[in-house]
């Protein structure tokens, strides 16, 4: 499961303690799954059983510097 926490909002993981990054994290289904759908159904968190993929980093355009050069000095 993919897990993100909704904006503004601070979750805690049960199963170590740690605070869930606000991009989300996946985590393995297991003991605490009642948790984390009870927190769905609060609004606290979105549920996804796939992970986002990561856009692709824009690469910089090329820009295309003309020199020009001073002639009749």
């Amino acid at each position: 499961m993919y897990i993100t926490p909704k904006a503004g909002l601070v979750v805690r993981n049960p199963a170590t303690g740690e605070i869930l990054p606000t991009t989300g994290a996946e985590i393995p289904p297991g003991p605490h799954k009642a948790y984390w759908l009870r927190r769905q159904l609060d609004g606290d968190v979105t549920i996804s059983m796939t992970v986002p993929t990561q856009p692709a980093q824009a690469q910089p355009a090329k820009s295309k510097t003309s020199s020009t050069t001073e002639e009749g000095n």
